[in-house]
């Protein structure tokens, strides 16, 4: 009992830290795996009477750090992915165009960028890619009359939208709550759709209530893309737009395994596109692209890197047996007590708290498989639902902070208005997931 409340204690203290930003997510969550090894009394180093290997060094720090090798490398490759659509132009046209379709109507230009945005960030991960989607995206929304916090909402709610059902988040979330991918991915499209609602409904909302606002505007990026060399139009140039599209078709439909499909969607990307480039030139790209894949998710993967070691400390035995009388205490252990736990709680997900995957609630999702205190179908539906929040709307999300600094606004204020449109929706996932898959 004395070594189960000083892990909580120790927990409680972490995430003030990282509340506080008095210490880094990825150092805090090292920490926390080590700290509560040595406070359950889990040796550094040592063997059992079977010769297997139980001291942390090895069960933890070693093993854990590859236990999500497979959900790293997926996001490479969606990484990889998103920066050839990048170099080769089809990401800045599908933003154009769409822009082009909506003409000077602010609302209607809003909604297409929106829809065309929440598609690409299906693929494009990593704080690199939000900047590069913004910096093209918010300067067109200034320029036809919206307003900065909108346009910044705007960018956060489609990165919402396309990174919860993305492939790589999608088969992050199946393996920390163990629940198979194919169900994973279905209450992930719902999620995407709920959160797609929410955001026509403040767009339209916002619209109702500002309307035009034109302030300055940062000009439009442009990339270095030759479009001598790289050719998005025609023909070509249509199925060079379906790249983002390809991967989901070929694992939903296809039931290819996901680093396939992402290979041969960037094979897709680069025969649509490149086809006057030559060559060397093609190779030279293919390439530079692969080491700019790794860069963009350098930040996610060293965090499943120390999640992974803390989903193996929370899972070694003298640490789950001392936190099994608190997690019976506080676990539900009924449909409609999974419903409203996850539903009210939902802000939890926020600021690294104890409902947040890319957090400390990775922790303790892991922890209710191990001792199988609930279905791995309803933690699923539980963790997963809330992380809709933390995605969206939690301020110490880097993408939330760029967006809002980019534009002059409060990462805050902003959130403190999201919230109120991705919370119900939140809620009416969870309900719905509920009552198809518990």
């Amino acid at each position: 009992m004395v070594q189960g409340i000083l892990i909580i204690v120790f927990m409680i203290a972490i995430m003030a830290l990282m509340v506080t930003r008095k210490m880094p997510t990825v150092v805090a969550l090292i920490v926390l795996a080590i700290g509560i090894c040595l406070i359950g009394g889990v040796p550094a180093i040592g063997v059992n009477a079977d010769g297997q290997k139980i001291g942390f060094l090895d069960t933890v720090i070693v093993s854990g750090a590859t236990k999500l090798a497979t959900n790293i490398f997926i996001a490479v490759f969606a990484g990889w992915l998103g920066s050839v659509m990048e170099v080769t132009g089809i990401t800045k046209t599908m933003i154009k165009k769409g822009a082009e379709l909506g003409g000077d109507k602010p609302l209607v230009v809003t909604l297409i960028l929106f829809a065309i945005c929440s598609l690409l960030f299906n693929v494009i991960v990593g704080l690199g890619g939000v900047i590069m989607i913004g910096s093209i995206m918010i300067p067109i929304l200034l320029a036809v009359g919206v307003d900065r916090l909108t346009t910044a909402a705007v960018l956060l709610l489609s990165y919402g939208v396309g990174n919860t059902c993305s492939l790589a988040s999608t088969n992050n979330y199946a393996t920390i709550t163990s629940a198979p991918f194919e169900l994973v991915y279905q209450y992930s499209l719902i999620l995407s759709a709920l959160t797609a609602v929410a955001g026509v409904c403040f767009i339209v909302y916002r619209y109702k209530t500002v309307g035009k606002k034109f302030a300055f505007s940062a000009p439009a990026s442009e990339e270095d893309v030759d479009d001598s060399v790289y050719q998005v139009r025609g023909f070509t140039g249509v199925l060079a737009i379906l790249s983002p599209v390809v991967p989901i078709l070929l694992v939903v439909l296809g039931k290819i395994e996901t680093i396939p499909a992402l290979m041969i969607a960037v094979l897709w990307a680069t025969l649509t596109t490149c086809w006057k480039a030559g060559y060397k030139r093609t190779m030279n790209m293919l390439v530079k692209t692969f080491a700019e894949g790794f860069i963009r998710t350098a930040s996610s993967a060293i965090l499943m890197i120390t999640i992974g070691m803390l989903l193996n400390a929370v899972n070694q035995p003298a640490v789950s047996s001392a936190l099994e009388p608190f997690m019976k205490a506080i676990c539900p252990d009924s449909r409609l007590g999974v419903i409203l736990f996850f539903a009210l709680l939902a802000p939890l997900a926020m600021y690294r708290g104890p409902l947040n995957l890319w957090g400390m609630g990775a922790g303790f999702a892991a922890l209710m498989v191990g001792l199988g205190l609930l279905p791995p179908a309803a933690i699923m539906i539980g963790f997963v639902g809330v992380t809709v929040v933390q995605v969206n709307c939690c301020p110490t999300n880097t993408h939330n902070v760029w967006a809002t600094s980019y534009v002059g606004e409060d990462v805050t204020d902003l959130m403190k208005k999201l919230i109120v449109f991705i919370w119900p929706a939140v809620a009416i996932g969870i309900v719905i997931g509920g009552f198809l898959y518990y």
